[in-house]
């Protein structure tokens, strides 16, 4: 359907700025809208293809309804796994600290009243939904995984065949609005618009031509990223927070973990030697299972440097201190981590969600489910104004009060206590988080591990119940 048959809509397209995991799932929600005509979409992309890069690997509880509704859960599961283990270890001897078995907890969970899930049909849409002629209104809600690279292959094809515009090589230089969004008596509606400027990009790097996408009508979304384009242009250099004073490493690679009998997550309390190994791919025939290895490093260092020394690393901090002849490392990829939030996530017209709004280390997958969670309320906010269920002034300012709320109070002091907590800053005896699973497992008390497991719900908020009823 065209932007002109929708000329009786609030708004006629919405540009979605970066191909990556929350800019592709939010086009896709946008692509699947029901239960009138989809709405229109298209997503500008820098690059001309997706990012191959090692990234997240790891979606956790919360942000599971999103990629239920986005109808690719299954697919996920089929390509990927499901983590049922995840253990906290002290170094060198390996000893358990704590951990759980998400397996019989999250496997069966309803989402009706669940904090800050919408009402709705969470059953439909996934396979092995009859038991026996009844319709089961669980969910499996353990942390899914599936490489990055995969994910997002999965992604483009569903918003491809759901009719979504993806144009590539198009990099954002410029952003504006006009309107000032603030619901001002003298705003009218067909003023309001947003739009970039972009640069078409050759795949020789050389810019073929400069112009503007968007305009009169038109919403901007920024899922760009951590050096988001479109936050710049609204903020400049503006992004308020920190940079730890380390340097973490992920490599993803095969090695025989389980001959140790460690779990799916392990997560190694050490001052100068935390490290993370978590299964991301199962083991095969002629592999044993592919690990996502993130450890600590020493700060400064050249890419060739960090590579060399990884084999000692390894030999240092694993299990069986292997040598490289033990196991196969397929990528090596050095990060720093960032605490960070933007002044604000709507600026008029233009939006932002995921890391292009905000930043947190990766040590708990926050990052990932909370911009996951991000790109779900959001997506409830256009949906409501597209049929007209709510005052778009206030479900835009309700978005970025919300989801800044929710990273100030939730995701920014948990990702924070996540990290001091394997870089042994928090004390075993003193880490309350720790505590409650170790006197709940102790105690047989399965009902209370779930709830502290499902906790992490609260990192939601359910923008439909603001929906004209």
């Amino acid at each position: 359907m065209t932007d002109q048959a929708h000329q009786t809509r609030p708004f006629k397209r919405i540009y979605i700025i970066g191909a990556g995991p929350s800019g592709l799932l939010l086009a896709l929600l946008l692509s699947k809208h029901r239960p009138a005509h989809s709405i229109p979409v298209t997503i500008l992309e820098a690059a001309h293809e997706l990012d191959a890069r090692p990234r997240a690997a790891h979606y956790g509880t919360p942000c599971i309804p999103e990629l239920i509704r986005a109808g690719i859960v299954d697919k996920i599961r089929e390509r990927g796994l499901l983590v049922s283990t995840m253990t906290w270890r002290k170094p060198r001897t390996f000893e358990e600290v704590a951990g759980f078995d998400a397996g019989e907890l999250l496997s069966r969970v309803s989402l009706e009243g669940l904090e800050g899930v919408p009402e709705g049909e969470w059953w439909l849409g996934t396979k092995g939904t009859n038991d026996g002629g009844r319709k089961k209104k669980e969910q499996d809600v353990r942390t899914h995984c599936l490489v990055l690279q995969e994910l997002l292959r999965v992604m483009l094809e569903e918003c491809v065949e759901g009719g979504v515009e993806v144009v590539w090589g198009h990099r954002v230089v410029g952003v504006g609005h006009t309107g000032l969004g603030h619901g001002g008596k003298d705003e009218k509606e067909g003023e309001k618009g947003a739009w970039v400027e972009v640069e078409v990009m050759g795949e020789d790097g050389e810019v073929k031509e400069r112009k503007k996408v968007g305009g009169e009508g038109c919403i901007v979304v920024g899922a760009d990223g951590a050096n988001s384009a479109v936050r710049k242009g609204l903020f400049g250099d503006e992004f308020p927070g920190f940079t730890w004073d380390r340097t973490i490493i992920a490599t993803n690679t095969y090695y025989d973990f389980d001959k140790f009998g460690w779990s799916d997550a392990n997560f190694i309390i050490d001052p100068e030697n935390f490290f993370m190994a978590a299964r991301i791919a199962p083991a095969t025939t002629t592999h044993p299972a592919l690990y996502r290895i993130t450890y600590a490093e020493v700060p400064n260092l050249t890419y060739a440097q960090y590579l060399a020394r990884q084999p000692f690393k390894f030999q240092s901090i694993l299990p069986g201190s292997p040598t490289p002849d033990q196991y196969q490392l397929l990528t090596l990829s050095p990060y720093r981590m960032h605490q960070r939030c933007a002044p604000s996530f709507r600026v008029g017209r233009v939006l932002l969600v995921a890391d292009a709004a905000h930043l947190c280390n990766p040590w708990g997958g926050l990052g990932i489910t909370g911009g996951f969670v991000d790109v779900g309320g959001l997506y409830d906010c256009l949906a409501g104004i597209w049929e007209g269920k709510v005052d778009e002034e206030e479900i835009l300012g309700l978005y970025s009060e919300k989801r800044m709320e929710k990273w100030k109070t939730i995701i920014d002091p948990v990702s924070q206590e996540n990290f001091r907590r394997v870089s042994g800053q928090l004390g075993l005896e003193k880490d309350e988080f720790l505590g409650a699973l170790r006197k709940a497992k102790g105690d047989g008390d399965k009902e209370g591990v779930r709830e502290v497991l499902l906790g992490g719900m609260g990192v939601r908020y359910d923008f439909t119940r603001h929906y004209r009823r």
